[in-house]
């Protein structure tokens, strides 16, 4: 005997429709409860105190609707894009939700203020670290090379009748310079940040006393006159107690954070692709 349903493939197409139509309406019925929104009142509280820190008001009635409407609507477009796993392969998504959990690893790390012979362990340890860089005092003449066909002759020439005293005042020789034409106790970093490296090196190599150069920098050629240079000073802790404490701490906070990471880490199999694949590439 032939089977009704041998006989008519449409009505196995609709037995079919309707059986996934039931499936579908289950499953949203049993989904109900992750469809409701609720607005605490904590939250609110919270939209009007961030609306006062923006604005240095409380919010009105209207305004306050509007921020309740906005972050229900932002909640209903996050949950849809979880529902959609659009959160999936996305590697800004990724990339937020492990900058997350970094953040809660650091918030975890709280850790005791350290002992004061722990401070001076770390101090004695790191002492290079906090001492007092050198620091030199010059003035200087500028030369712009803009326009000179032969800057560094330029310099020579200006050099002698500086040294001989037949220039005018050194702040009124060569060209207008946009910085200042003295610095006083100024780092090597700080000289390499106004002038470049090239001139902090030669600056480096040059005597106290008497006008010098040319020296080359990232603005032209300048003539240079070191005033003072002080040597680099060795530390004291009982001046750096403070800072050396906050290092110390920091350093604990970055050891806790790296063994926490790596304690989740051995949680997962990692898997790497086979060694000839890592290779650099032509």
């Amino acid at each position: 005997m032939t089977s009704p349903l041998n006989r008519s493939p449409l009505l196995v197409f609709l037995l079919l429709g309707i059986g996934v139509f039931a499936v579908e309406r289950r499953l949203a019925d049993g989904d109900d409860h992750r469809r409701v929104v609720t607005v605490t009142n904590e939250q609110v509280e919270a939209l009007r105190a961030r609306w006062d820190a923006q604005w240095g008001r409380a919010p009105t009635r209207r305004e306050l609707q509007g921020l309740i409407d906005e972050a229900v609507r932002e909640e209903i477009l996050y949950r849809e894009a979880l529902r959609l796993s659009l959160d999936r392969d996305d590697p800004i998504v990724r990339r937020r939700l492990a900058q997350k959990m970094t953040f809660m690893l650091e918030d975890n790390a709280e850790l005791p203020p350290p002992a004061a012979h722990e401070v001076g362990e770390y101090f004695a340890a790191h002492a290079e670290r906090y001492r007092e860089p050198p620091r030199t005092t010059f003035r200087h003449i500028f030369l712009n090379d803009d326009g000179r066909i032969a800057p560094r002759r330029d310099a020579t020439a200006l050099l002698h009748e500086v040294r001989n005293g037949e220039a005018e005042s050194w702040r009124r020789a060569g060209d207008p310079f946009m910085l200042l034409r003295e610095y006083a106790d100024r780092t090597d970093r700080e000289i390499t940040d106004l002038f470049g490296a090239d001139f902090t090196t030669a600056l480096r190599d040059l005597a106290a006393g008497g006008w010098q150069g040319p020296v080359d920098s990232a603005h032209g050629t300048h003539l240079v006159e070191v005033l003072e240079r002080s040597a680099p000073r060795p530390p004291a802790l009982d001046d750096l107690r403070e800072r050396v404490a906050q290092d110390l701490l920091e350093a604990r906070r970055r050891e806790r954070n790296r063994n926490a990471l790596q304690a989740l880490r051995e949680r997962y199999d990692v898997r790497l692709p086979a060694a000839e694949r890592l290779q650099e590439r032509p």
